[in-house]
Parts: structure tokens; sequence; C-alpha cells
């Protein structure tokens, strides 16, 4: 028996009302019912890249400077050049998610962040049960790792 893929329906107006009302229904988008990404399974795609030996590769993200942004932030801004992407051991020897809970301060704004993500996600460290139900625990770059994290936003 195969599970039916939830893929998110983007709408306006009318539609998006009539849509969040039957996902309401149905359950879909809460905690234990979370929409999947463009139909990405966390538990899927970590078990087989577990089961290979892998790494997770992304292709609805790829490691291009198109993934990046558009304008100021597309592949032929000075913003972007030079830009190389690496896996966290390819950065640190030992490299942690979350260390001993965390805190608004933990966050920072670098040369290509969203102050208002960024505001978002510190004002999540406040409240720890919300903080959860949107970084799920038990994820880190040790146990079960698989070069993929998953987070809850709807």
């Amino acid at each position: 028996m195969s599970e039916e893929v939830i893929v998110p329906v983007y709408a306006t107006g009318i539609s998006a009302q009539l849509q969040k009302q039957r996902d309401h229904e149905l359950g879909i988008g809460k905690h234990e019912n979370a929409v999947k990404f463009l139909g990405q399974d966390f538990d899927r795609i970590q078990h087989e890249c577990l089961q290979n030996g892998t790494l997770f590769k992304d292709d609805t993200f790829p490691p291009t400077a198109y993934s990046l942004g558009f304008k100021e932030l597309g592949p032929n801004s000075s913003k972007t050049y030079g830009v190389k992407w690496v896996r966290p051991t390819q950065l640190v020897s030992n490299p942690q998610f979350i260390v001993d809970g965390a805190t608004r301060t933990d966050i920072c704004q670098g040369a290509l962040g969203d102050c208002w993500l960024l505001a978002a996600i510190a004002s999540l460290t406040l409240n720890d049960t919300l903080l959860h139900r949107v970084v799920p625990h038990g994820q880190s770059f040790q146990q079960n790792y698989a070069g993929v994290f998953h987070f809850q936003v709807r």
C-alpha cells in the first residue's frame, strides 16, 4: 500500500480560502500531518540515504547560484560571486545543529541574510514548545545524519 503524496497547492483569493478550509478539515498541516514540501518525505529520504550510505542532494534546491535568489542575490550578483557550496563537515570537524538549547542571540545575519526571516527564527527560541514544533527534536550531524533536516512551517 503506497502512501498518498500531498503536494501543497498555492492559490490566492477564494481558492486559497477554500483550500485552507479543506486542508483544515482533513487535518493537513497539523503537527502530526505536516504538508510535505514538493512531496518530499523526510523519513523516506533519510532512510534511503542511510541505506545507500549517501548524503542527500536536493534537486529542487541545487547547489547553484540560482538557488540563492534573483536580482541582487542572483547568479551574476557581486554578493553571490565566489559563493562555494560545502557540507558542514567541510567547515568544521564536529558540526552541531543545536547545542544546549537555542537562544535569540544565536541567530546572526550574514551577507545574504534576510532580517525578517532571522527575526522570526529568533522569536521561536523564546518558546521551546513552538521552536520544537517548527524544528523537530532529534536532528543532528551525528546520529542518523543523512545530509537532510526537516522543519514544519505550516
